[in-house]
């Protein structure tokens, strides 16, 4: 008989038990594909360079992303208890015992979980060979990926079925018990207008106030290693957020249906009054899952707005460091020069600059101090000579002003307001300077910040000491071998300079030393010999490319389980909600009426969500430096998500109309 009663209760579900059990499948097969990368023999030989830490990070992520796979689990599953309420109650009252009901419960979700199992490590083994490709096309890599899952993920996955499932088991096993204790349907208290419109317009505000901390959030991003005031703002501004934004719904969603519903043109038209009232139950009944939805989604736009950006501010801080596959002074590039002739290196393009280094003296806002220093000196018209990607990210300038190029405090805050007042030994004060932060040949290069003046000037200036710069792109690196690079490492310190500071700057020198001193003192500053990209770009592509494969896994699951939890509300109505649905046919509402109340609700289900969240999103956007002007990534991105979010959408209609037109037989 349990058999039977089980079997009747998943086959009358089995749409959305079909939803759940593939989202489940997915994050379970993800969790072990992810399991399985951090004791691969293949990817350990091939990624040896990088020690533990790759496989810690994956590690990590599985810990997280099966935690999070739990969550949804628990949560989703519950659906499926309070469907099943008025089929439990009835069991009660026709003589079954409470405990028989409840195993009855116990033993439904662990067949589901069982099922779910079974197809996420089919999964699993089946696509980890696809995820392996993947990790290796994106790390662009060269090495076969072997298929391997070690004895104690064996292991440690048994252990997961076993303590989720019998977890998962015994929660919706207490829900059913607690419906069968209380018997009576809760309640609906309704809330009157005048509690509820105060209650948006505080929604209103607390989002508002936490875009306006967003906006002092990016502009004390960089203290953040040494105040808690960034800290502080981010708590304030996920609290404001997720509060507010319930507050929205909670106060305005249902008075602007009410007056929606008063409105006849819009909510009568025939029999649609009909329609639109079960349409405005339907979205109260809801107004949580739109909420909890909404701030996933910002949730996932967020994520994938911070890793854009992210990634975009370490690529341009590897470009400003390394704009040169190599780059030399005048010092080593006989040395180099010789060494590459040896290889037959295939040179691209070659550059030579001749600079000055001089004296400085100026009050910087950043430190807010007083700061003399030497500093290196290059002409507008070398300047422009260089590759464009030399002074992508500085800003621009005409050949009568001034750049003062230095080092970023944070890779995700670039400082634009200008310099003032830089007094030059032996030339006229800088009144204003633009600020930049893409060093010509490279950050490391450099000693120090660097000034870009118009050719008259940097003609008339006097310097210190002269050198001169020379970059080289190749086809196919610089070609350079172990035995070699050896041999340059010598040259990796071309000079030291001791800069013998005076009351004036006029007074002051500096003393060019080729010996190493033995003494380092804070007037002294090395010149470095040459910069060699090499293996640090395999490297960083390598980093890049395992930071998308975890990025991309994680948007893909949150987007799965975002699109899985609407169409299960959509699809799980109660006897209430099919009880309006049947009344609506038999008064005579035509098949495409009820298929047009069908799209309309699952159109708003999923529409809501999505609008609040870009809103969010885009507000948040706004705020941050990068993006006063959204660029086209950005919007490739959203829209990209936006598509995929839409065939959910899609998708659960089409299942949504087929249960109805198979439960009513229209």
């Amino acid at each position: 008989m349990y058999r039977k009663i089980i079997k009747r209760s998943l086959s009358n579900m089995r749409d959305s038990y079909l939803i759940y059990i593939l989202a489940c499948s997915f994050a379970i097969g993800v969790f072990g594909i992810l399991l399985s990368m951090g004791d691969n023999p293949s990817v350990h030989y091939a990624l040896r360079w990088w020690n533990s830490l790759i496989f810690d990070v994956a590690i990590i992520m599985s810990s997280i992303f099966g935690f999070c796979a739990f969550v949804y689990m628990a949560y989703v599953g519950g659906f499926f208890v309070k469907q099943q309420r008025n089929e439990f109650l009835t069991f009660e009252k026709l003589g079954m015992q409470r405990w028989t009901i409840i195993m009855i419960s116990f033993l439904q979700t662990t067949i589901v979980q069982a099922v779910a199992w079974i197809i996420g490590l089919t999964f699993m083994v089946i696509f980890q060979k696809f995820m392996g490709m993947l990790l290796v096309y994106l790390m662009q890599m060269h090495f076969d990926f072997v298929m391997h899952i070690g004895m104690n993920n064996i292991q440690l996955l048994i252990a997961t079925f076993v303590w989720t499932t019998l977890t998962l088991s015994i929660i919706n096993a207490i829900k059913t018990y607690r419906i069968l204790k209380k018997k009576e349907r809760r309640t609906i208290v309704k809330t009157r207008w005048w509690l509820r419109v105060p209650a948006g317009l505080f929604g209103v505000v607390l989002l508002i106030t936490a875009e306006i901390a967003t906006f002092y959030l990016f502009k004390n991003m960089r203290t953040i290693s040494y105040s808690s005031k960034p800290l502080t703002e981010i708590v304030y501004i996920l609290g404001s957020d997720i509060f507010g934004t319930y507050l929205v719904y909670f106060g305005f969603l249902p008075t602007i249906l009410n007056i929606m519903e008063k409105i006849h043109s819009v909510s009568y038209s025939g029999i649609n009054i009909f329609s639109f009232k079960y349409m405005k139950e339907r979205l109260f009944q809801n107004i949580s899952i739109l909420w909890f939805v909404t701030e996933l989604s910002a949730l996932a736009l967020a994520l994938l707005t911070f890793c854009y950006f992210g990634y975009q501010a370490v690529h341009q801080n590897y470009n400003s460091a390394y704009p040169f596959e190599l780059a030399a002074n005048k010092d080593t590039v006989n040395v180099i020069r010789h060494e590459l002739k040896k290889n037959d290196a295939k040179i691209r393009g070659s550059y030579k600059t001749d600079v000055k280094i001089n004296l400085v003296s100026y009050y910087n806002k950043s430190s807010e101090s007083y700061i003399r220093q030497p500093m290196t000196f290059m002409s507008y018209s070398d300047y422009k000579s260089l590759p464009k990607r030399m002074r992508k990210n500085n800003s621009k300038i005409n050949a009568h002003q001034f750049l003062k190029i230095d080092y970023s405090s944070s890779i995700m805050y670039r400082n634009k307001s200008d310099e003032h007042n830089i007094e030059v030994k032996g030339a006229p004060m800088i009144q204003t300077a633009k600020q930049g932060n893409s060093f010509p040949y490279g950050s490391s290069m450099h000693f120090g910040p660097m000034m870009i003046v118009p050719n008259s000037y940097y003609q008339k200036m006097p310097s210190e000491v002269k050198d001169t710069f020379y970059g080289w792109d190749f086809k196919k690196g610089d070609r350079l071998k172990r035995s070699q690079l050896q041999k340059l490492d010598s040259y990796r310190d071309a000079y030291y300079m001791r800069v013998k500071f005076r009351s004036s700057l006029a007074d002051s020198s500096i003393e060019v030393m080729k010996k190493e001193p033995n003494k380092y003192e804070t007037a002294i500053y090395t010149q470095s010999g040459f910069l060699r990209q090499g293996s640090i770009k395999k490297h960083f592509k390598q980093g890049g490319g395992f930071y998308l494969f975890i990025v991309a896994l994680f948007s893909v699951a949150l987007l799965v389980a975002l699109g899985s939890v609407l169409t299960l509300r959509i699809l799980l109505r109660d006897d209430y909600q099919s009880s309006q649905l049947r009344t609506l046919q038999k008064i005579g509402v035509e098949e495409s009426e009820i298929k047009g109340i069908i799209r309309r609700e699952n159109t708003l289900t999923f529409l809501i969500p999505i609008v609040f969240a870009l809103v969010q999103s885009f507000a948040a956007i706004a705020m941050f430096d990068f993006g006063r002007h959204i660029s086209k990534n950005i919007i490739l991105i959203y829209g990209g998500y936006i598509v995929l979010y839409g065939l959910f959408g899609i998708i659960s209609f089409k299942v949504s109309w087929r249960c109805v037109k198979q439960k009513f037989k229209l």
